[in-house]
């Protein structure tokens, strides 16, 4: 005689709530329409030329300024930046190391520091947004406000990369709204063909000095390597005369927590 066999225990239909198939499908599904609803909403304020950011180390008032200059004329050490609206490494340069060199050395009198345009990013690109942003920062210190213009710039570079349509002229208008230009102003020097000829004729000295790339930092034009902030502070510290103001020390911390290698002209 064969020994019968124990039944199966089969357990009654679980309801379809009580699920965790289908307690994990649909956190999975709800989960997605909240990452398209806030990715949605994310491109709709970064693409929006009326949203902007303000800059996080805006250049002080109280720092005295030329045009593209800062600091007195009469300073021991002369620091060159050469860079690119667009080019990213140059954002790291202005919002991180520049503010650092400003405080430590410009307001002390130790440097006299001035912005060039190396605009070639947007070269052979329609609209070229290198040259459109440096045209549109060169209009604003016609009005005696390149500096925050600038820093406006920065802040609000293109953040998914470059020659995507970003610099616009609304976004240009709307900076020049945010810093106080005068609007009628600022449209007629941005359609004046002289700006932009300027421009291209700055990008065209950097390349006569050797500039391959941005950002390119001189100090008392010698070509830096740009390894630490604390190592360009020293360079600097050492061509000041003892007389000098004093200089702080540097704040790596801050300033060299990302240090900018560098984008490539062709």
């Amino acid at each position: 005689m064969s020994t019968p066999r124990r039944a199966k225990y089969v357990p009654a239909p679980r309801p379809l709530w009580k699920s965790p198939t289908a307690i994990t499908t649909a956190l999975a599904v709800i989960a997605t329409i909240i990452l398209i609803i806030v990715l949605n909403s994310k491109q709709a304020v970064t693409t929006n030329p009326a949203v902007l950011n303000p800059p996080a180390n805006p250049v002080a008032a109280s720092i005295p300024s030329q045009g593209t200059i800062l600091g007195s004329a009469g300073a021991p050490v002369k620091v060159d930046a050469w860079e690119d609206y667009q080019c990213p490494y140059c954002q790291i340069w202005s919002s991180q190391w520049e503010p650092n060199i400003v405080e430590n050395f410009v307001a002390a009198g130790v440097v006299r520091y001035q912005f060039h345009d190396f605009s070639f990013i947007g070269s052979g690109h329609s609209p070229d947004e290198s040259l459109d942003a440096a045209v549109a920062a060169q209009c604003a210190g016609d009005q005696g406000k390149f500096w925050p213009y600038h820093d406006w710039l920065y802040a609000n570079q293109n953040p998914n990369g470059e020659n995507h349509g970003w610099f616009t002229r609304a976004k240009l208008d709307a900076i020049a709204l945010k810093v106080g230009l005068t609007q009628a102003t600022f449209d007629t020097c941005l359609a004046d063909p002289a700006k932009a000829a300027a421009v291209q004729a700055e990008f065209s000295a950097g390349s006569a000095l050797g500039i391959t790339g941005t950002p390119a930092i001189f100090v008392n034009d010698k070509l830096q390597s740009l390894t630490t902030y604390a190592a360009l502070a020293t360079e600097i510290r050492a061509l000041a005369p003892a007389s000098s103001p004093g200089a702080p020390s540097a704040s790596p911390a801050t300033a060299g927590s990302a240090q900018p290698s560098g984008s490539a002209a062709p």
